[in-house]
């Protein structure tokens, strides 16, 4: 990898990373019926930036994972973050889908909603909200599960490759585990389906900053031996 690749790559994760973790932290507790939730969409102001935050960091993230991969190019492991590869934009594709939804039908109907008389109007908002909010909890739902695959996969590799520290492998292999767990046992309108994103987002932190020349030789060779 050349310099410049050493640093956008890692950085472009990094941020992603970043940009998903804030985002997340500053998301309102959507709870109770349609009424309920547009209401509280209606009442965060800063509702459109959360999503928006959420949107920009996923080709970030992406970008990061092609720097991820690309360090494994001709060694053993290079199979495995192909597939992760391949499966992450499968999963950001699919997680796009919902915030891309709240972030443009959810406010508007909530706009809708707050606006209007009760009566037809705001009946309306409640009644479009109700009916394609669970198309996109289901895409949620797979995107956690693509998303913690996707962890797993590249853990494999990490572990393979021997180019990164040997714990970063084992971490990824766990936290895409719990990851596919928890979107496979949880219902997608659960706290715990949503849960999914979070330690596979976090482990992208981690790699960020392993793979950042600071943290890490800067030409990143792979190591004779096991890595610890």
């Amino acid at each position: 990898m050349t310099f410049s690749q050493r640093i956008v790559f890692p950085g472009c994760l990094l941020l992603g990373a970043v940009l998903t973790i804030v985002a997340g932290t500053l998301h309102p507790d959507l709870a109770g019926d349609g009424a309920a939730q547009l209401t509280t969409i209606a009442q965060c102001e800063a509702w459109r930036a959360i999503h928006w935050g959420f949107l920009f960091s996923f080709p970030l993230a992406l970008t990061g994972l092609v720097g991820l991969a690309r360090l494994h190019a001709g060694i053993p492991g290079e199979n495995a973050v192909r597939a992760g590869l391949i499966v992450g934009t499968f999963a950001y594709t699919a997680w796009m889908v919902i915030v891309a939804f709240m972030a443009g039908a959810g406010w508007s109907l909530a706009q809708s909603f707050v606006a209007a008389d009760p009566g037809m109007t705001a009946t309306r908002a409640v009644f479009l909200f109700d009916m394609i909010h669970p198309f996109a909890l289901a895409s949620q739902r797979v995107a956690g599960f693509a998303l913690g695959l996707t962890t797993c996969l590249f853990g494999w590799g990490v572990l393979d490759g021997k180019t990164l520290p040997r714990w970063l492998g084992t971490s990824g292999l766990a936290a895409g585990a719990v990851a596919m767990g928890l979107a496979l046992f949880f219902r997608e309108d659960t706290k715990a389906d949503q849960a999914a994103f979070v330690l596979p987002v976090f482990w992208q932190l981690l790699t960020a900053g392993v793979m950042l020349p600071n943290a890490r030789d800067a030409r990143l060779k792979p190591r004779l031996g096991s890595v610890c």
